[in-house]
């Protein structure tokens, strides 16, 4: 899973309300995991978002059920990244084609 960059795509809801920058952050997380070694990429990946407005950043969890891998990330709220306040992102690959979605829209 997640073994090619081709045949990305998005849905609406992620296009009207996540910034190209936190699409694209999600992109390279999946990329730089999936090209380690050590861990055989589930089907589903989770993004999970908590925003840190004292702090002025987002703290990114991303895991997966099978087998169960969690990291940590943190990334600044810039301008485009202001009025983000998604909480979660699903990205599936069904071997065809890799989708970043919400949970509501599948």
């Amino acid at each position: 899973m997640f073994d090619t960059r081709e045949n990305r795509y998005i849905t609406k809801g992620v296009n009207e309300l996540v910034p190209k920058e936190m699409q694209l952050r999600c992109w390279q997380l999946i990329d730089e995991k999936s090209e380690k070694s050590e861990v055989t990429m589930d089907y589903l990946q989770i993004f999970e978002f908590n925003r840190d407005d004292q702090r002025k950043t987002i703290n990114i969890t991303h895991r997966q059920e099978e087998p169960f891998f969690i990291d940590y990330h943190e990334c600044r709220i810039t301008k485009e990244l202001t009025n983000f306040q998604i909480n979660k992102i699903w990205v599936i690959d069904d071997q065809t084609h890799q989708t970043m979605l919400l949970p509501d829209e599948y």
